[in-house]
């Protein structure tokens, strides 16, 4: 949609829109706020895993200690492109009132955090990385058919504790968020489990986040430290009148390229109806 009666200020160049667009999305975007960000300027970047410590051992006084090697692995993650493209007037471009550029930044901003989301929950993507659904060897707690206890969170800490990982952060679907705001101390009482379940809060030591990307009935158990959310270059915008010249506009590009990794599948919990 053009933007046809609101002004950008004259002092937003590409590359401030750029940076504007990178807070809007770390602020927005779930997978960059539960996950570890690697920024970086390369096609891809390769993440050296330490599988096993070497191994110790008791050994007498002057005798030669056994060499023993580390199991290493690594991931490879290649950041793909998201973008985005819109239009606006000559005469919106030329205005100084700020708002208009506040507001396209964000927006697109918006539609950038929403897709990389989307990946992140998903399953393989076209032309986009690969999300948690399509990561093999997590464990799953069954939620049975519905929440009404933090049980569940508990076993996943253990599951991921038993896989070697600590989990930080559980992101739930909305509806799971509004049943255990709703969930009661005891059967028969109005007293609430839980004051509130929204971003931010705190359920059985973990940070919770709430997104609609996560498929209705669901939440995600992650260790921050192990889940990469790698992005390249940074966001990016630029302008071009000679699109839009006919129209006597300017089109805005928006484009940041993202990419997922999951060093420690096993330490992934996926809580769920499995029935």
């Amino acid at each position: 949609m053009a933007v046809l009666n609101s002004g950008l200020e004259n002092a937003f160049t590409p590359e401030d829109y750029g940076k504007l667009i990178d807070t809007e999305v770390d602020a927005k975007s779930v997978a960059f706020q539960a996950a570890t960000v690697v920024n970086t300027d390369k096609h891809q970047i390769r993440v050296p895993i330490l599988v096993s410590d070497p191994s110790t051992g008791w050994f007498a006084e002057n005798t030669e200690i056994t060499l023993v090697d580390p199991e290493t692995d690594e991931l490879v993650i290649v950041p793909t492109k998201v973008a985005g493209r819109t239009q606006i007037s000559n005469e919106a471009a030329d205005d100084t009132d700020p708002a208009a550029a506040s507001i396209i930044g964000k927006a697109l901003a918006r539609d950038i955090a929403n897709k990389t989301d989307a990946a992140f929950f998903g399953n393989t993507v076209t032309n986009g990385p690969s999300g948690l659904l399509s990561v093999s060897g997590v464990q799953v707690v069954d939620t049975g058919a519905g929440w009404t206890t933090l049980d569940y969170v508990h076993d996943a800490k253990s599951e991921a504790l038993a896989n070697g990982a600590e989990l930080t952060h559980i992101v739930l679907a909305p509806d799971v968020a509004l049943a255990l705001a709703k969930a009661k101390t005891a059967t028969g009482s109005n007293q609430g489990l839980l004051e509130t379940v929204d971003d931010g809060v705190k359920l059985a030591g973990l940070i919770a986040l709430v997104s609609p990307y996560v498929t209705a009935g669901n939440a995600w158990a992650l260790d921050s430290s192990q889940v990469l959310t790698v992005r390249r270059k940074g966001t990016t915008l630029a302008t071009s009148k000679d699109a839009a010249f006919g129209s006597d506009a300017t089109q805005i590009r928006a484009v940041s390229r993202v990419g997922f990794g999951f060093a420690n599948p096993a330490g992934i919990v996926r809580l769920h109806d499995a029935a």
